[in-house]
């Protein structure tokens, strides 16, 4: 099929209509007219009169005629109350002349009154009310006239005026909380936003750190960039022990205070507490000592590594600015950053001595930096260990967060099959030292001592051994594993003060392969069910079809396209509440990777709507494995919160790549049309389009 339309001629003209059409359905007030007609048109005929249809049509039209004329100049006159009344009155002009006149006397179409008072409400509170004394007072004229009792006129007139009023009040309420909602989720957007920024601020810092230390002229760097990033107007750093601190770097400042002690302004009240300082009004903090720079709020961060203070970050505002919670956070994680900095350039700077076990270690932790892969990273930790370190055997164990438990993840002097042993806390040299979270040095090492997992494998037997933890942030993310097999070959001082330097480098190496790990499945995983998001299905789609017309010429393989959706899931989520709702979706989604291969491209691209892309595979095989994935949804059953199961089904739509229209937008649309089909049909089932 060609989607491609000639420009200009009748096609063009229907588009214009079409626009002009749906500007007109835009338009509230025209819009609760036109939905009144059709009513007060059926009740005229189900009346029987043909006198009653006849003056229905003609009061219909009559009525959407003028709000149409009205409509093209509501915008010069919109932000005036009496015009929004006007248009507000049409409709109600329009109800009222319609009761007396059409259905007889039981007045059918007195209930109209609710609707024109819902919408009037729905536009504003003003109009609401205003709309409402009006139509009570339109409906009680007729009832004067037509009963004897005034009593009974009364109480048909009370009752009516309850009701709209309610009507106004309720429609009024739902209005004020779809719009707080609005407002709550586009806070919450630019929440996210800020932390997107905030991540990648961070990340560029972590980079300028990494390249070649804490240099002044990099801590100058890193202040800039922390102004420039997250918009703090005045940031200085200061560096020494934990009595005494100098100014190193700022930004903002026409002169910043050169140096505070443990008894000086609220730098130094972090030095002696070495907790984060935030001020939020400093007028009202007696330890602030102001300078040239008169601040409004501040936050001082201790850079603090392993107990030990190295210095703080400071960051103040001026004028109507002032810091939050957030940014205390933030501030602090900054901090951590520029203190570990900090102290790897204390300890290679105390190591000058040593300069070549200080070169390599610099090797090794340029190599590891390099890497944030953890397969990667296990195998570059294990040979710059051996560069640094003579050992018969070295093996690497790295956390699994998923799983949180520990695996081996590189050897070298025992069997390849120990890659992928799990490794037990208490257990071996690795494991003792996970445990402990300290060095293990074992000089009478047995292979009793060996952990459960590798015993039946031939490692040679240990004389000497080391295990030494990774810990970041308080978690052990792994332990490396150092042995010799020689009588003799004790570990020296000068061996294990590296080593324990190594694991500082392995350990933030670990952590940081963590962080990118996490903020690349951020940026490309639905967080609830782990799937791809819209965003990555639609990028790797792309370079689907790309590699499928590069092989075009050679005879490319089929590419298959099939679209899920799960049937009538709003009227389950309403039901059963969202909670259950998410249940059903992680369901789905392990069915989903149950079935298709790593290498199929499987996403979340909406609410209940997953799309799976095979390469390789035909229209029919699509349609083979869809069927799968329904039956094995239909099943499944998810717990009710009342414990009752539950079973949700899914429809389905296949389609093939058409080389006539090898586009993403082609592929995806002929799926979405099966995926209708198949509800059409009756859900539960799949369609090949």
């Amino acid at each position: 099929m060609s989607n491609d339309r000639p420009s200009g001629g009748p096609s063009s003209g229907l588009s214009a209509l079409g626009a002009a059409f749906n500007r007109r359905l835009a338009d509230p007030y025209l819009f609760y007219t036109a939905t009144l007609a059709p009513v007060v048109v059926l009740v005229a005929g189900l009346s029987g009169g043909q006198g009653d249809v006849l003056l229905a049509l003609v009061l219909s039209t009559a009525a959407i005629g003028f709000q149409t004329l009205l409509s093209l100049l509501h915008d010069r006159f919109a932000r005036r109350l009496a015009w929004r009344l006007l248009r507000l009155g049409l409709p109600l002009l329009y109800v009222a002349s319609a009761v007396p006149l059409i259905g007889g006397e039981a007045l059918p179409l007195l209930a109209l009154f609710a609707p024109v008072v819902a919408g009037a409400a729905a536009i504003g509170l003003v109009e609401g009310w205003t709309i409402a004394a009006v139509a009570t007072l339109v409906y009680l004229v007729p009832q004067l006239g037509s009963l004897a009792s005034s009593a009974v006129v009364a109480q048909r007139g009370v009752t009516l005026a309850a009701v709209v009023i309610l009507l106004a009040f309720g429609t009024r309420r739902i209005v004020r909380a779809l719009q707080e909602a609005l407002r709550e989720a586009r806070l919450a957007t630019i929440a996210e936003r800020r932390r997107s920024r905030q991540i990648e601020g961070l990340d560029e810092i972590s980079r300028l750190l990494a390249t070649a230390g804490p240099s002044e002229e990099l801590l100058a760097d890193v202040v800039r960039n922390v102004s420039k990033r997250f918009g703090y107007p005045h940031v200085s750093l200061y560096l020494g022990d934990g009595s005494e601190v100098r100014l190193v770097a700022q930004h903002g400042y026409a002169e910043a205070l050169p140096a505070f002690d443990m008894h000086t302004g609220v730098a130094g009240r972090v030095l002696r507490t070495r907790e984060v300082a935030f001020v939020s009004d400093v007028s009202a903090d007696p330890d602030y000592v102001a300078a040239e720079l008169r601040a409004t709020s501040l936050i001082c961060a201790p850079l603090l590594v392993d107990g030990m203070l190295f210095g703080v970050l400071n960051i103040e505002t001026s004028g109507t600015r002032r810091l939050d919670e957030t940014d205390r956070t933030l501030v602090r994680i900054i901090a951590g950053r520029i203190g570990v900095a900090v102290a790897l350039g204390r300890d290679r700077q105390a190591l000058a001595a040593r300069a070549d076990l200080f070169r390599d270690i610099e090797r090794f932790g340029h190599d590891v930096s390099a890497s944030l892969a953890i397969d990667s990273l296990a195998a570059l930790l294990l040979d710059a260990i051996g560069r640094v370190v003579a050992a018969d055997i070295l093996a690497v164990t790295l956390l699994d967060r998923s799983a949180a438990r520990y695996f081996v993840r590189a050897v070298r002097g025992v069997p390849d099959e120990a890659v992928g042993r799990e490794i037990l806390p208490g257990e071996g040299l690795a494991g003792r030292a996970i445990e402990s979270r300290t060095l293990v040095i074992d000089d009478a090492f047995t292979p009793e001592k060996n952990p459960a997992s590798v015993r039946a494998l031939p490692v040679p037997a240990l004389t000497h051994g080391i295990g030494v933890p990774l810990v970041r942030d308080g978690v052990v993310v792994g332990a490396l594993t150092i042995g010799r097999t020689r009588d003799g070959a004790d570990f020296s001082e000068l061996e294990i003060e590296g080593l324990q330097l190594l694991a500082r480098h392995a350990a933030l190496a670990v952590a940081n392969a963590f962080l990118h790990a996490d903020v690349g499945e951020l940026a490309i995983r639905d967080a609830l069910t782990g799937l791809y998001n819209r965003r990555h299905f639609d990028e790797a789609l792309e370079h689907v079809l790309a590699r499928h017309r590069r092989q075009r010429l050679g005879g490319s393989r089929p590419v298959s396209a099939i679209m899920f959706d799960l049937d009538r899931f709003g009227a389950f989520n309403k039901e059963h509440g969202h909670h259950v709702g998410d249940a059903v979706l992680r369901a789905f989604a392990e069915v989903l990777r149950s079935r298709f291969r790593e290498s199929d491209l499987v996403a979340r691209v909406g609410g209940e709507e997953f799309v799976v892309v095979l390469e390789g595979a035909t229209r029919d095989e699509a349609v083979v494995a869809a069927d799968e994935v329904r039956e094995l949804l239909a099943a499944r059953r998810v717990r009710g919160d009342d414990g009752t199961e539950l079973q949700v089904t899914v429809s389905a739509g296949c389609a093939e790549l058409d080389p006539a229209d090898a586009s993403r937008e082609g592929l995806l649309r002929t799926a979405d049309v099966g995926m209708f089909m198949a509800k059409r049909a009756g859900r539960d089932r799949v369609v090949a389009a």
